[in-house]
Formats: structure tokens, sequence, C-alpha cells
């Protein structure tokens, strides 16, 4: 007997033949016995049920008390069966059936170097059958009884079996005779389907057996030992089909344990969902398996898994085993227990105000056929009461959590801990039933629920109750007094060759001149704040630098944060007379100087989006509003840029011109033509000043593990920062 792979070297020259009959078979004909029934049976498992069999408890389906809503039953009406045994008729079998009366006959052997045809004529008269031999035989073969020991008819077959088998020689079995044939060669003379083996007469043949259920390595590990020594089987990777080659009878033996082995799984299988009420799936999966085990043994029959995210199981068992003993088992490892008994917990809310937590937890778990929901406002007693009936799935794409959450529940007043940091949260099924009142003055939420909804309720407590991000923002604010050899404060072509520069907002007809119009800013900054202090530093060695501000500002995710610097001017607004004739002066306080708005928001992958608005205000001293008061200069910046953590942002390119003209003398003698110069001092000062911020973002993340980056760091960092500009004398 030989098993072989395509990639084995020397196949057969007809095997192409072979794979052509095979595919003008086809794969949807059905094959000898009952398969053609069984596809029937598939087809009708999978049209929609109808109506009149929505009734769960008339088909059998294992159903606890409201288990699940109507779509839920349905789907598992059609998911359930006990399954159906493969179709295939009972076991070929050529041997000659015994004749009343030859039971005790015994028969006593003795040939030495007899003829092979002789031998066979003379057993085949014995069994009492018809044989055709073929001609072609000429071996000889020497046989002895013993003669304490003869032979019983029974054992004549298997002994003409063997002797034929060792001689090269074939019995078929055509009606009620038997045709002995000589094989002289292993190669078949014909190529088949199962569909037509019928009409082959041909003593060894070849035969191409695509399978649709099984793979082929699997059905050749079945069918080996029903090959014999000049069997031959290979298998076809791609299309998952056999070729075999045996004697007609072998085939025929082949193809019914083929029915029994290539049969569809989900028609010959009992399966059963059983949707859980009040347990948890995995954890009654994992009880059920060890109680059927200590049943049935070390490798029961029924296979159990937990379908967490719909909190059911499902049971699987060979056909037709039932599950009625498995119902029971479920039922009982599904009773109501302390944990659906509505009790009384307290979560102490750690980041958010207590009241916005509940409200939000009101919008979320809120039925759909209900209006929107009310405000949230304190009661005469400090609390505020959300009352909901749930009936959703709210499903997380993390995996099932271990965290404290699911530790033994205590009774009322206490408090179940959410799950530990880090850990994954588990999804929060359908039926909770809770009601959430806020306590403001302890900031804490009052929740009264049976024990298994709170702990699904606190998977999105606490993913919701966490530290907000937060995003220290490190400015670098200094001023630049340019001159005639410094065009601009800062040489913006050394810090970046390909600058983006937008237009500047002027708010004012005044002197100040957009020189260099715009903002800029680089994604790495090339070599970063490297670039920046050379440029000050060299600037600073001509004193041209002043420093303003170097301000931290520590900004909450999605929050705006500000920063002010400068004075506050007042103005007269109008006058106003009281009862009394009295007139009274109304005065508002403008601030003026650098005003910075910084709005960050932080993404998942640790980049910040910043909103900059950066207003630049003074004084105009060389002009007067009305009722004499000052006139404002303003420039603004307003942008959002993307930067990653921890990298610059520059704003500039606010210049501003400050224009003086000196005139001082002797009174009368300085206006004297001609001389009066000799009397008098004249100053015309021309003073340019340049403003830039650098920013520099960095995240802070209270949740990460050890505290992410730290505040105290950030600013042991950027007073290294501070002292580099006091080396540098700005």
């Amino acid at each position: 007997m030989r098993v072989q792979s395509t990639t084995s070297p020397g196949p057969l020259r007809l095997l192409p033949l072979a794979i052509l009959l095979a595919s003008c078979a086809g794969l949807t004909e059905s094959r000898s016995g009952g398969v053609q029934d069984a596809e029937q049976e598939q087809a009708q498992a999978a049209q929609p049920a109808p109506a009149a069999q929505a009734d769960p408890q008339q088909q059998g389906i294992a159903v606890l008390p409201a288990a699940s809503n109507a779509a839920q039953l349905e789907l598992i009406e059609e998911i359930n069966r006990d399954g159906a045994r493969p179709a295939g008729g009972p076991p070929i079998d050529i041997a000659p059936q015994p004749v009343d009366g030859d039971a005790g006959e015994v028969v006593e052997l003795n040939y030495e170097q007899a003829d092979l045809r002789l031998v066979l004529e003379e057993l085949a008269e014995s069994l009492d059958i018809s044989l055709v031999i073929d001609p072609e035989i000429n071996q000889t073969v020497s046989l002895r009884t013993a003669e304490d020991r003869p032979l019983s008819r029974e054992d004549i077959w298997p002994l003409m079996r063997l002797l034929t088998r060792d001689a090269g020689v074939v019995i078929n079995r055509v009606g009620n005779v038997y045709n002995v044939r000589q094989v002289s060669s292993p190669t078949p003379t014909e190529f088949v389907t199962q569909e037509n083996l019928d009409g082959s007469s041909a003593a060894r043949i070849m035969q191409v057996t695509p399978l649709i259920y099984v793979s082929a390595e699997a059905a050749i590990q079945v069918i080996q030992p029903l090959l014999q020594s000049e069997g031959d089987v290979r298998q076809f990777t791609i299309n998952n089909a056999l070729a075999i080659s045996a004697g007609p009878q072998e085939l025929e033996r082949i193809n019914q344990l083929l029915l029994l082995v290539d049969a569809d799984p989900f028609l010959n299988q009992g399966i059963r969902v059983y949707p859980l009420e009040n347990a948890n799936a995995l954890e009654v999966a994992e009880e059920l398996a060890e109680i059927l085990g200590l049943i049935e043994g070390e490798n029961p029959s029924y296979q159990v898994r937990g379908i967490g995210r719909i909190n059911a199981l499902l049971v699987t068992a060979p056909a037709t085993r039932g599950f009625d003993e498995v119902s029971r088992w479920v039922a009982i490892l599904d009773a109501e227990s302390q944990e659906q008994v509505e009790q009384l917990f307290m979560y102490r809310v750690k980041n958010l105000p207590a009241l916005e937590l509940a409200e939000t937890l009101g919008q979320v778990f809120e039925e759909e056929d209900e209006a929107a929901l009310p405000s949230l406002q304190p009661q005469d007693d400090g609390l505020a009461a959300i009352e909901r009936q749930v009936n959703l799935n709210l499903v997380d794409n993390t995996e099932d959590s271990d965290g404290e959450a699911a530790a033994p529940v205590t009774l009322v007043a206490s408090e179940l801990a959410p799950p530990a940091a880090g850990a994954a949260p588990a999804a929060v099924s359908a039926n909770l039933q809770v009601r959430i009142v806020a306590d403001e003055a302890t900031n804490s939420l009052l929740i009264r629920a049976s024990a298994r909804d709170y702990r699904q309720l606190l998977t999105t407590i606490s993913q919701l109750d966490v530290a907000p991000l937060q995003v220290m923002v490190n400015a670098v604010i200094a001023q630049i007094t340019l001159t005639d050899e410094t065009r601009f404060g800062v040489d913006w072509s050394r810090v970046a060759d390909n600058a983006d520069l937008m237009p500047v907002e002027n708010t004012a007809q005044t002197t100040f001149t957009p020189t260099l119009n715009g903002l800029m800013f680089t994604r790495s900054f090339l070599d970063g704040a490297a670039r920046v202090e050379a440029t000050l530093e060299a600037i600073a060695q001509n004193n041209e630098v002043r420093l303003l501000a170097r301000p931290s500002l520590m900004v909450t995710n999605n929050q705006e944060g500000e920063i002010q610097i400068g004075a506050e001017v007042p103005i007269e607004q109008g006058q106003s007379i009281g009862t009394g004739g009295f007139a009274t002066t109304n005065i508002q306080y403008r601030p003026t100087g650098i005003e910075l708005y910084i709005t960050p928001q932080i993404n998942e992958d640790g980049v910040v989006t910043l909103t900059i608005r950066q207003v630049l205000s003074s004084v105009d001293s060389a002009a007067s509003g009305v009722n004499n008061n000052p006139v404002f200069n303003n420039q603004e910046i307003s942008t959002t840029v993307v930067v990653n953590n921890g990298e610059n942002v520059v704003l500039g390119g606010l210049i501003q011109d400050d224009n003086e003209n000196l005139n001082r003398g002797v009174p009368l003698l300085n206006q004297v033509p001609v001389i009066g110069n000799l009397f008098s001092y004249q100053r015309l000062s021309v003073e340019r000043r340049e403003l830039f911020i650098v920013l520099r973002p960095e995240i802070v993340n209270l949740n990460a593990e050890g505290g992410g980056v730290q505040y105290s760091d950030i600013l042991n960092r950027f007073e290294l920062v501070s002292q580099l500009f006091e080396d540098m004398g700005i």
C-alpha cells in the first residue's frame, strides 16, 4: 500500500484525465446513499423560520425566562438543532453467506506445490459458490492444516482472500458469481467518479473524489486501512480532492466510509445556544465544563464555550446526543442569586463633578422611546436623580476586564471598586436597570441597582471618571530692538529655509510696519531650539534682545488658557448725573501689552492641535481720541497649528515703529532765524521693535503608568532654559 502526495516524483501519466473527469462531475451532484437528503435538510434549515414557529418552547429550544428579545430568539431557533447521523448504507461484504446445516462442518487441507487454480476451485466447492477463474493464473501453493485443528467453514473464505492477495490475484463479486483475475500491473485501466463506479468492470480503477467538508489529509488517514497492498491514494490540495486507485469493491467500501466522514458538521452535530439572564457566560462555561468532565470523563462528548459579548453559552454534542441534561444544569447555574437583588452602592467620583457624570450617564442610559433627557437640577435635599430603564448594548473594542469590579459584591451603602488602572474594560451588556443620584456635597454617586448591573455600569464609569489630559505650554516672550544693521529681530532664513508666512491683521491705522507679514512654525523646527537660541545669542551680544517673560501655563485638554503681560489703561466711557445733580464719570479699564490665548486638543497619537490667538496692543502717544481718550494700536494673529508632543511653535513678525521728535532750547532764542539752532537741541529717533513668542507644548497624562510626564520635571527643564537666557544676558 502506497500513500503519495502530488509533490512526489513520477506521477501517473493519466492523472490529468482523472482530474478532468472530476471537474466534469462537479461538486454539486449528490453522492450515493443519503447525501442528497442531507443537502435538502440543510437548505430547509437555512430558510427563515415562519411566524407560526416563533414559540421557542414548541421547537425544543433551550430558553431561560426573559433571555432575549424576539429577534434573538428567532436567530437562536435557526441555530439550535439536535443533529442527524450522516447518511450511509450497510457495509459491503463479498463473503459468501453460510448455508443452513453447514455451520459445524470442518475441512482438512493438504496441498504440496499445488496449482492455485485447483486449490481455489476446491475451496469454492466447499463454500458452495461459483468461480470464474482467469486462465493466466499459474501460481502454485503449498498448504497443510494440523490434524487436531481442522478449519471450519467460516475460515475458508478468509483463507481464499489470503491466498489470492499474496499471489497478486483479486476476487470480485458479480451477482452470485465470483470473478478471480490476475493483476499483472498496479496501473489503473479505467478512471471513474463516484457516480459511474457501478458501470466499471476493470480489475483496478482510479477514482477522483472531491471533498467538501473534510480536508484531504484527514480523509487519507481514515481510508488507508481499507486499501490493499496495491492500493494507492493521492491528494490534490488546491481543489481538496483525492485520487484513489483500488479494485471496484474496495472503492465501494471507501465511498461508503467517505459518506460518513465528509458530512456537513452543521447538520450532523447538535448545537444549542443558551442566552443567560443572571450569571456570567464565561464563568458558567467553566463550571459547566467541569461538571461534564466529572460525569463523562476526561474528554466529554459535550463541548462548551462562553460568548461574553452576548452573555450566552454555545454547547455542541454528537448527533442525537440530546441536550436535556445540559439544559437542566444551565438552568441551575443561571438561577437568580444575591447579585440580582437590588442594592444601594456609593461611587466616589475622583476627577469629575458628580452632577456632570450623573447627567452624562442619564443621557447614555436612556430608552429610545423616551423624550429628551430633562435637565438635571439639584432638588431640595441637594440630590439630583435620574432613573432609566435601559435595554441596549454598549460594546467596547477591548478584551474582558479582570479588574476589581469582578470582586465579590458588598451589601447596601457599600462600593464596588472600578477596574484597576490599565485594565481593559469589559463590555456592557443589555437590560441594565439602574437609578443614579448625584450628591454634590460629597461629590459621589448613589446608585440603586443589582450587583450585576452595577458591576457592568462601573465599566462605563471607570472610562469616564479619569483625570483629563493636560498640556504644559512653555513660552518664551522676547522683544528685539531693530536697527539698520538688524532689519529683522530673528534671522528667519537661518531658522527655516521654507517658512510659511501668513498675513497679520491690523486693527488700527498706526505706524506699525508688518515687514515680516506673518506667522511661522515648523514641524520639528529643524534643529529645534538650537537655531533660535543661536540667533538670539548672536543678537543679545549687542544688547538688542529683551526677554519680557518666561511663563509656563498648564492647560486642560480642550480648555482655553490665557497669558496676559502689560497694563490696564483707564478710558472715560461717559458721565451720568445722579439724583443730587452730581456728575459721575464712568471709567473702564482696557488691557494693553501682550495677550496670548491657547486652546490645546490632544489626539490618541500624542499630536497636539493648538488654537492660538496672539494680541499685541499699545497706546499711541502721538494721537488722541474722543474726549482726549487714548488711541490704541492693535495687532492680532489667530491660527490653528498641529505639532507633535514636545515640538516648537514660533509666532513672530509683529513689528512696531516708535517715532520720537525732540526739540529743546532757550525760549525765544531758539526761534531766531539762522542762529536759533545754536540755542536749541533737536533729536529725531526711530525705534523699531519686533515681538516673537516660542511655544513648546508637552502632554501631561496623570492616567499613564508611572504618572506620565511629571509637572515638576517640566518645570526643572524650563528652569534650565531660563538660566540659559540669564547667562546670555537677556
